[in-house]
């Protein structure tokens, strides 16, 4: 398995698998698959391009079976939020996420961030386990509803790069 930085060359691989990530796990995410749907390729492009975040993509060989992403936290340029979080169901079980925080922190630190930020669903034990492995503390939980239609709680954490950092 390898991971790298997707291409903005890329984005039809990358537009087909967010799409598949979307409509097989509805209420995962934070974007419906409605949204992305109505993305142009201009949109998709632009995701790619790497000025405030980064879009990685999870191989098997060739063949695309995972994405992730970090992304500057709006106009906080001193916070960095993870994002974006799929893998084929094939493939889970193999403690393949740590690959996608390494690389996501290995792109926070070369740039300086102070913090990062990442939230799931409360029922995704999946990625609380892996959050906090990767030593993310919790900071928040409130009421959310999912693009699938249910409220359930969001679970925020955060990670200190810089000893000090203030929270939001």
């Amino acid at each position: 398995m390898k991971i790298r930085s997707l291409q903005p060359s890329e984005w039809r691989s990358f537009r087909d698998f967010r799409l598949h990530a979307l409509q097989s796990s509805p209420g995962l995410f934070l974007t419906s698959h409605a949204q992305a749907a109505a993305r142009t390729e201009e949109d998709w492009r632009a995701l790619l391009a790497p000025e405030r975040q980064q879009i990685f993509g999870l191989f098997d060989d060739d063949r695309l079976i995972g994405i992730t992403a970090v992304f500057t936290s709006g106009e906080d340029l001193t916070t960095a939020m993870l994002a974006m979080s799929f893998i084929d169901p094939v493939y889970r079980g193999r403690n393949l996420s740590r690959l996608f925080f390494a690389a996501r922190l290995d792109w926070i630190k070369a740039r300086n961030f102070r913090r990062v930020v990442v939230s799931h669903r409360a029922s995704n034990t999946t990625s609380v386990r892996a959050i906090r492995a990767a030593g993310f503390q919790p900071v928040g939980r409130r009421s959310h509803t999912w693009p699938d239609g249910t409220t359930e709680d969001e679970i925020s954490y955060e990670l200190k790069l810089v000893e000090g950092s203030q929270d939001r």
